[in-house]
């Protein structure tokens, strides 16, 4: 099964319930998860150099192993545009998931192997054997 990078906010009760599903939906699927929400190095105070060193360099080395990054677009969480631009760069393959923004900033829409907008579409997407499915409305 493919190994997937979970990137997406859970600082508001919407991103957490996302965040939940994905987690869930994906795992259901037999894949095997990172999710940065899971890992926050509690071994370190909350904010300290100790913790953002660990969790920075935990979070690009589990991109770095991932098969697939699978993003909540979100633009309120900056931190999965960089982990998006940083699989980019990588030639990690991208999926982006999008269940209510009508208009897609074009950065993550022309990045992105595949857009998917539903739970449904996610649970039907092969991730062992990734095909396109291209961002085709209206960007910014």
């Amino acid at each position: 099964m493919a190994k997937i990078y979970l990137a997406g906010g859970w600082f508001n009760k919407k991103q957490e319930e996302r965040i939940s599903v994905a987690e869930k939906t994906l795992r259901a699927l037999g894949h095997e998860v990172f999710s940065p929400r899971e890992n926050q190095h509690e071994e370190h105070e909350f904010g300290t150099e100790a913790w953002r060193t660990a969790t920075f360099n935990g979070d690009i080395d589990a991109i770095d192993w991932a098969d697939v990054l699978f993003a909540i677009y979100d633009e309120e969480d900056a931190g999965t545009m960089m982990e998006v631009g940083y699989a980019y760069a990588t030639d990690t393959t991208i999926v982006l998931f999008n269940e209510s923004e009508k208009v897609v900033n074009l950065m993550l829409s022309d990045s992105c192997f595949a857009y998917l907008q539903t739970w449904s579409d996610v649970e039907q997407y092969d991730f062992n054997e990734p095909v396109r499915v291209p961002f085709d409305g209206e960007v910014l």
